[in-house]
């Protein structure tokens, strides 16, 4: 009977040791890539304008992730709207460098320009960002229980806490150059005395606002401002909106076929209104920035008289010449995208 050859065995062992030492190289090889593409994502930034501040990068995960932790970061934009962490920790597989989860295990600051910083806190602050060579790549952003607290200094926040706030950016499928994007907040409670709590008659209420973004091969600056500035040059606009905020069994909703933006930002078209359960929402706008008070009770008076107090009222509102009419009334300046 011939014997069996005994090479076998450690030809498999060099075979496993060879697939090992490979992978381990290519593995350092992509943690060097990572390395240096942060740092010329940063260059890019600074160069624009951006602050960008840091501990030294932390980088594990082998054999199979990316793990990737950032102590003591702040990023600030040239607008002055900008975020700031203890940590924040992104991770993605080895075998799929172009989907990343990010989260913040503590507190979150977000800067807002002149109005300064509030803090965020939460069960669960985190993001995502995939097809990062797209434009715009998909991303989702989502706070569980938030809660927001102005920094010492800062003006007031208009929320002082929600059950949930997602934020989504997310290409159509089938539709070339259109995204859909969502934000949609859940439960959440106006800060005592603002705004929002007498649009809302101090109740707990939700919100959401959705779009199609159309021409989206054009969304591209290093701002935010840049970026829809050459989108909305570009003959980008927002398609299919909607927008509803409940509070109760009382519901103001808001529908546009097409809304773009001017040369300074503002927007431009009409959108319907439909609001039910009462006039709140409108004289609560007498109270916000720019808004002209007299112009918002005249027609919060009409809208009084021809729904009741508590019935439902339909509105045009028009975003024209850098305004926002209803019927005869200015009542301020149009929303700003940019």
């Amino acid at each position: 009977m011939a014997r069996r050859s005994g090479c076998g065995i450690p030809a498999l062992f060099v075979l496993i040791l060879l697939v090992i030492g490979g992978w381990s190289g290519y593995w350092w090889f992509l943690s060097n890539q990572i390395r240096n593409q942060l740092t010329a994502t940063e260059t890019r930034l600074e160069a624009a304008g951006w602050t960008i501040e840091h501990a030294e990068p932390e980088i594990a995960g082998y054999p199979f992730r990316f793990h990737l932790a950032l102590d003591e970061l702040t990023i600030t934009g040239p607008s002055g709207h900008g975020l700031r962490t203890a940590r924040l920790e992104a991770e993605a597989n080895a075998y799929q460098l172009n989907h990343w989860v990010f989260v913040v295990p503590g507190t979150l600051d977000l800067a807002r320009g002149s109005k300064g910083w509030v803090t965020v806190e939460g069960q669960a602050l985190r993001a995502s960002a995939s097809d990062l060579l797209n434009r715009p790549p998909r991303i989702v952003v989502e706070f569980n229980q938030p809660r927001f607290a102005p920094t010492e200094g800062s003006q007031p926040f208009p929320i002082a806490r929600a059950e949930r706030l997602v934020v989504n950016l997310i290409p159509r499928e089938g539709a070339e150059n259109q995204a859909g994007l969502l934000f949609d907040l859940t439960g959440a409670t106006p800060r005592s005395g603002g705004v929002l709590a007498e649009m809302s008659e101090n109740r707990v209420f939700n919100l959401s606002a959705e779009a199609v973004l159309t021409n989206t091969q054009t969304l591209s600056g290093p701002t935010w401002r840049q970026a829809l500035s050459t989108w909305s040059q570009g003959g980008g606009a927002l398609t299919e909106v909607r927008l509803e905020a409940t509070a109760g069994d009382d519901f103001a909703r808001g529908q546009s076929a097409n809304l773009t933006a001017d040369a300074n930002g503002r927007l431009q078209g009409s959108l319907e209104a439909h609001l039910k359960g009462g006039t709140a929402p409108l004289a609560g706008l007498a109270r916000a920035p720019g808004v002209d008070p007299r112009a918002a009770a005249a027609v919060t008076l009409g809208a009084q008289l021809t729904s009741g107090f508590r019935g439902e009222t339909n509105l045009t509102l028009n975003f024209t010449n850098g305004r926002t009419v209803i019927g005869p009334v200015s009542l301020g300046p149009a929303p700003r995208l940019f």
